[in-house]
């Protein structure tokens, strides 16, 4: 039973495992978001700087450069965060069930343990009697 109790809390850190894992490619998803709006900003102000017309600049780097920028790190870093959570609570649930499991078939096995011993114990009773009688 102490194997099986540490097998449950290896589980348990494999679990607490992803969620931090989670955690951290969601922050850098957010890093890598706020560092393509930083650089959509500058680029445009460095082309309006250098004469071009906004509208222009904005119309062909919002295309170009925002929604790429903006997409990509929540499809992508912020999907593969929600994936490793998702992991993290279906293994910290089937850790969970196999427990209740493994502690099942330990009654189980104690139970059938003590109805041998009072089978025994009634049959060495019965072997008794009969050599009374």
């Amino acid at each position: 039973m102490n194997q099986n109790s540490k097998n449950v809390s290896k589980k348990s850190v494999i679990s607490n495992v992803f969620y931090v894992v989670a955690a951290i490619v969601a922050i850098l998803g957010v890093a890598l978001l706020i560092n393509n709006i930083y650089l959509y900003k500058t680029s445009y102000s460095q082309a309006v700087a250098q004469g071009y017309s906004a509208a222009t600049v904005k119309k062909a780097l919002m295309t170009s450069q925002l929604l790429p920028g903006i997409f990509q790190p929540i499809a992508l870093y912020e999907g593969i965060a929600f994936l490793l959570l998702g992991v993290g609570i279906v293994n910290k649930k089937i850790s969970t069930s196999l427990t209740l499991l493994a502690k099942a078939e330990l009654c189980s096995d104690s139970v059938k343990e003590n109805v041998d011993k009072a089978e025994t114990a009634k049959k060495i009773k019965i072997e008794k009697d009969i050599e009374k009688a």
